[in-house]
């Protein structure tokens, strides 16, 4: 049973009614509580002026043990607009049912097409039989080198320019920037800045192809915030490896994607080529999961601390009574605040991070996680108390023992510790072993000549 919360971004969508008439709507960010099953956001316009909102959300079990979601405004017989999916964490969306204001109805296969999924950054230096140039820079009839050191001539370019001024912050489509030097000396070259679903060549005994966000680690590899970009991609007649700034990445496959740029921005053939492909089709076995994925992340966490990375496992975990702020008393794992019995706003405040910055799917923002009740001296409050809801996250079982994430800001009822006097003594046991997030060099360690533990095809 689903027991997370979830956000789902839609940019630069279209839909195809049956009389082939297009119909489309920009961004918007859809926020799900799969727990109880409540929607946020998700206010939709379409190019006909009509406006829709997401407000249900329905999970049904077909096939059984599956979880298979609704999204829909109105009631799920009839509803005004309605996505379907199967999974908590969708990528892609089984169908849509779209009754726009002036009576198209559109039935179609969402094309959610935030940017190209496979794409370099404008600025990339890719490999020719005459050296190293910017992507930008090649052309139809070039000839590029690709992994294997086959020259092969260029198919077709394509390019999309993305203004994530007009994207809420986060979202996706913003690049991942994998320093220099993170997968081995040099490789790659300098920062490479990719889109998130674009796939590097990782060697482990034999080739894979692995999509650099689920290789993010919050240091050497991590999303990056800018104000805009210039994505570009390079088709050859077939998927291939390219070498990207000295680093081994895919070429471009049409997966029904090519409509979203700019040379075919929004025509149906371009949006419907390559829909029946998979993983299958790529140039080579492609890793979503497992423990090659697992062992590969490891390895560019340690190679990260081996250039000299240092995790952050600081939570400046604090206490703000009525304003003014409160440091604890620190041994280990508990922390102990003493405050004022009659104080009437009090706040367990930490810095927060997000599991997402390193490639997990949890975009939840966390502050510390709590791993015992609390105690306001003799009085022990446990973490499912009623009374704690204001800056919490839900309960988490971990190896059979209760844990709960605060968001940050945990705001204390004074019910908590009402009848006592005088000053308060709040205990509170709280996680201090996992990473909240990483600091950078002040320079560069390069390690030249020497034979990277995680390498990438040559």
């Amino acid at each position: 049973m689903a027991d997370t919360i979830g956000t789902i971004t839609f940019t630069d969508v279209s839909l195809k009614n049956a009389a082939g008439h297009i119909g489309h709507f920009s961004t918007t960010t859809v926020h799900i509580d799969y727990t109880t099953g409540t929607v946020t956001g998700g206010t939709v316009t379409f190019t006909d002026g009509g406006t829709h909102v997401f407000d249900h959300l329905l999970l049904t079990e077909q096939p059984p043990g599956s979880d298979h979601f609704f999204l829909y405004q109105g009631t799920i017989i009839h509803p005004a607009f309605a996505v379907e999916w199967t999974g908590m964490s969708p990528t892609a969306f089984t169908a849509a049912v779209v009754q726009t204001s002036v009576g198209n109805e559109f039935n179609t296969f969402v094309t959610n097409s935030i940017t190209p999924g496979v794409c370099f950054a404008a600025g990339t230096l890719i490999r020719t039989p005459a050296g190293d140039v910017p992507v930008e820079t090649l052309k139809a009839g070039d000839l590029v080198l690709t992994a294997s050191g086959e020259m092969r001539p260029v198919k077709w370019m394509g390019h999309t320019d993305v203004d994530f001024r007009r994207t809420p912050k986060g979202g996706p489509g913003l690049p991942v920037r994998i320093v220099a030097d993170a997968f081995g000396p040099a490789r790659p070259s300098e920062d490479l800045y990719l889109s998130a679903g674009h796939s590097v060549c990782i060697d482990l005994l034999g080739e894979f192809l692995i999509q650099v966000g689920y290789l993010a680690n919050g240091s050497t590899i991590a999303q990056v915030e800018t104000d805009a970009i210039s994505y570009w991609h390079v088709e050859l007649d077939s998927h291939d490896i390219l070498i990207a700034n000295n680093l081994p990445a895919e070429s471009y496959l049409a997966m029904a994607n090519r409509g979203a740029f700019e040379e075919l921005r929004g025509l149906l053939p371009a949006l419907e080529e390559g829909r029946e492909r998979t993983h299958a089709d790529f140039c080579r076995p492609a890793v979503t999961e497992g423990p090659v994925l697992d062992f590969v992340r490891q390895r560019l966490t340690a190679r990260a601390e081996e250039i000299g990375w240092t995790r952050s496992l600081d939570t400046d975990i604090r206490l703000v009574v009525d304003g003014d702020v409160l440091r604890p008393r620190v041994e280990g794992s508990s922390a102990t605040f003493e405050f004022p019995a009659s104080a009437k706003d009090v706040r367990l405040m930490s810095n927060v991070f997000s599991p997402a910055s390193f490639g997990l799917h949890d975009s939840r923002m966390l502050g510390v996680m709590l791993c015992d009740g609390l105690a306001f001296g003799d009085r022990q409050i446990s973490l499912g108390d009623a009374r704690l809801r204001d800056g919490v996250h839900q309960l988490e079982n971990h190896g059979g023992a209760l844990r709960r994430w605060t968001d940050g800001d945990l705001i204390l009822d004074p019910q908590l510790w009402e009848g006592q006097t005088g000053g308060v003594s709040l205990a509170v046991n709280y996680d201090v072993i996992t990473t909240r997030g990483w600091t950078a060099p002040a320079a560069p360690k390069r390690q030249a000549g020497s034979r990277p533990k995680l390498y990438a095809v040559r």
